[in-house]
């Protein structure tokens, strides 16, 4: 895996392809806040999937999106999308009509829970069977806000496997999402 980018201290892309493995057949599949799309990449070289999968973020991480996505040679398999959590779904998501969400790591900023929680419901709503896995590391309080109104809004399940104490040492928990509709 070829990965131009600073933040590769996140083991959730591990946890999450390792589970996924079995899931991502016939689906399609988009990552929310890929940043530079290390959990995207992975999936998208170390899953079977039949179907293309998209890696989302906002505009200052693009560039760098579109470069991993060459860099791995996965222009066949994998699109940078733009999103922007709060705004209105752009045509090519409707389109595209998701239904494995990824979301790792992507409670870190406070002010950017209502956005994301605003972005998961219209995701549902475009496709109410689709499943959301969402790993993140609990660093502060805030973070276990963010949970309990999800699970106010959604169906959350903690998934469990063989390595998951050994994640719950350094706080990361990988979660499943589906619509309560």
């Amino acid at each position: 895996m070829h990965y131009s980018c600073k933040h590769l201290k996140s083991v959730t892309f591990i946890l999450t392809c390792e589970y996924l493995q079995l899931t991502l057949l016939c689906v399609t599949s988009l990552e929310l806040g890929a940043g530079g799309g290390l959990v995207g990449l992975s999936v998208a070289k170390g899953c079977k999937i039949n179907g293309p999968l998209y890696i989302t973020d906002q505009l200052e991480m693009y560039d760098l999106m579109q470069h991993n996505i060459a860099l791995n040679g996965l222009t066949d398999r994998v699109k940078g999308v733009l999103l922007n959590w709060g705004e209105p779904l752009s045509q090519e998501i409707v389109d595209f009509r998701p239904n494995v969400i990824l979301a790792a790591d992507c409670v870190y900023f406070e002010p950017a829970f209502p956005l994301l929680h605003k972005t998961l419901g219209d995701l549902f709503t475009l496709c109410p069977e689709a499943t959301v896995y969402f790993c993140f590391k609990k660093r502060r309080r805030a973070d276990m806000q963010f949970m309990a109104k999800a699970k106010k809004a959604f169906h959350v399940t903690e998934i469990e496997d063989d390595d998951r104490s050994i994640f719950s040492r350094e706080k990361l928990f990988l979660y499943s999402f589906t619509s309560k509709r």
